[in-house]
């Protein structure tokens, strides 16, 4: 087979798909109203993703990304006190870098994809950082809860 722009030697440098099943992987809870399901947890790159489910009126405490954010809402609505908006069910927001928001899901509740870069800083109301997420301390968090739990971690780290 001809190959005129080079890229059949790139298969062999390149790494083999993952698939990986939101059913193999727990609800990790984070506070008593956020569960998390990691997805991937890319130590080298920074990037994780992750199903986020928040319960009728719960919240995801302020915060600022240093990088930009995409959500998928799979299930319910959110919306940031700090914004007029609502996304719903089907709909996919992107969060640009800097922004600071406090996500609050509908009474309905919430089950959105995140997919992340970099670190998501926890900020009080003088924007002063008091907290922080990020890959690092999202895998920490699931291998502690599978261990915990005597259940075995997916390797998520592609």
């Amino acid at each position: 087979m001809e190959d005129p722009l080079g890229l059949r030697p790139l298969k062999d440098i390149t790494v083999t798909e993952r698939i990986v099943d939101p059913d193999d992987v727990p609800w990790v809870p984070y506070t008593d109203t956020i569960w998390v399901k990691p997805l991937r947890l890319n130590r080298k790159t920074g990037q994780w993703t992750n199903i986020t489910k928040v319960v009728g009126g719960g919240q995801i405490n302020r915060h600022y990304h240093v990088n930009g954010v995409i959500g998928f809402v799979l299930e319910g609505s959110w919306y940031y006190v700090e914004k007029d908006w609502v996304a719903r069910k089907g709909m996919m927001v992107w969060e640009p870098p800097g922004d600071i928001h406090t996500l609050m899901s509908g009474e309905e509740g919430t089950i959105t994809l995140f997919q992340l870069e970099g670190a998501l800083l926890y900020v009080d109301e003088d924007d002063q950082v008091v907290g922080f997420d990020d890959v690092l301390a999202h895998t920490k968090t699931y291998h502690d809860f599978c261990r915990s739990a005597g259940i075995e971690p997916l390797d998520l780290d592609y």
